[in-house]
């Protein structure tokens, strides 16, 4: 007789990642991007969706093309606290009132992480420590050639892993310093070495280190390179210095995590808590040529150059108009009725 190699009532482990969304969800979705044409004939049969950096690249930027990183949800509601179920997310961003709305970090994260399970890529979300920023410039302490990092987890990005062996970081939710894609690999690989173009003059590149907030007794260790973070480092010209905006550990994060990390983000985040932000980056026909933003009572655009203030507006009809106008952004009366009485509120 053959003996089960489970106990009974056991199940063997599965390697496919279940999605909260549906074939169809995922159908309207792919729809939503208006991907290139040569991706036509997967948007119907999202399951044989090709699992290549090319068609991750094409995904990641069209989603941040149509999908505005935004943090409207904090400002314009009665609870001020951001709802990042699933279930919410879809109806939010892709529902029929969904009025043109993104999200801020976790909401994009999470739908596009959830999408990516559905077409079948193996990946999985994890948190990233942030670095402060003043006058809009990360900053922070220096300790030899490593950058102290917040404690605080307050992003996230999806690592994801290709049939091929390699390993992406996807971040789809940093607003307008957003990365294009870095490839993640062994602290032995070249791959460290490589540089990417942003957008215009910009920068970016993935590095490993450790930071001094870590128990040095993990620094000094045999198996201290395994207790390195992948920092996200940029520079705005090829001249400047590196600088960091965060960095991550390859360890899931799960949703009771993010629950945490989002109510710290509603509530207590400066970035969020502190500003009124919409960034819609605006693209060729895959490739990524600027980027609109909405600052609180301002209208910025960049296309590659210098960032150049267009418009300002001095009241809540002002920024309804500008959230139209330069987002497509429609807010519901109950959603402009949120904002009255917060400090946010332009009178």
């Amino acid at each position: 007789m053959t003996t089960s190699p489970h106990p009974r009532g056991a199940t063997s482990p599965s390697t496919t990642q279940v999605s909260a969304y549906t074939p169809a969800q995922i159908t309207t979705w792919l729809h939503h991007l208006h991907l290139p044409r040569a991706y036509t004939p997967y948007i119907t049969n999202p399951s044989t969706f090709p699992q290549t950096f090319e068609s991750l690249r094409t995904l990641m930027r069209c989603q941040i093309s149509r999908f505005p990183f935004e943090n409207l949800s904090v400002h314009y509601s009665s609870t001020h606290v951001v709802d990042i179920r699933p279930a919410i997310l879809y109806n939010k961003l892709l529902g029929p009132n969904a009025n043109g709305r993104g999200g801020y970090c976790l909401e994009l994260s999470i739908l596009f992480h959830h999408m990516l399970c559905g077409l079948g890529f193996k990946t999985y979300m994890t948190g990233a420590r942030i670095r402060a920023r003043v006058d809009g410039v990360p900053g922070g302490g220096l300790f030899g050639d490593v950058i102290l990092i917040n404690h605080l987890r307050i992003h996230t990005t999806n690592i994801i892993h290709l049939p091929n062996g390699t390993k992406y970081s996807i971040d789809v939710g940093f607003g307008g310093d957003a990365p294009s894609i870095s490839t993640i690999s062994s602290i032995s690989s070249a791959n460290q070495l490589s540089i990417f173009s942003n957008l215009g003059p910009q920068q970016i590149r993935l590095s490993q280190s450790h930071i001094p907030l870590q128990s040095p007794f993990l620094t000094h260790s045999p198996e201290s390179q395994n207790n390195k973070f992948w920092i996200y480092r940029y520079r705005n010209r090829p001249t400047h210095e590196w600088n960091s905006f965060y960095c991550f550990q390859e360890i899931e994060f799960f949703e009771a995590d993010f629950e945490v990390v989002n109510l710290f983000a509603c509530l207590r985040s400066p970035v969020h808590r502190g500003s009124v932000l919409v960034v819609r980056f605006l693209r060729g026909d895959v490739n990524i040529i600027g980027k609109v933003m909405l600052v609180d009572k301002l209208i910025k655009v960049n296309l590659g150059g210098k960032t150049r203030v267009v418009h300002e507006f001095t009241t809540e009809e002002g920024r309804m108009q500008a959230l139209w106008k330069y987002f497509g952004i429609r807010l519901t009366e109950e959603e402009k009725e949120g904002i009255r009485g917060w400090d946010k509120e332009l009178l």
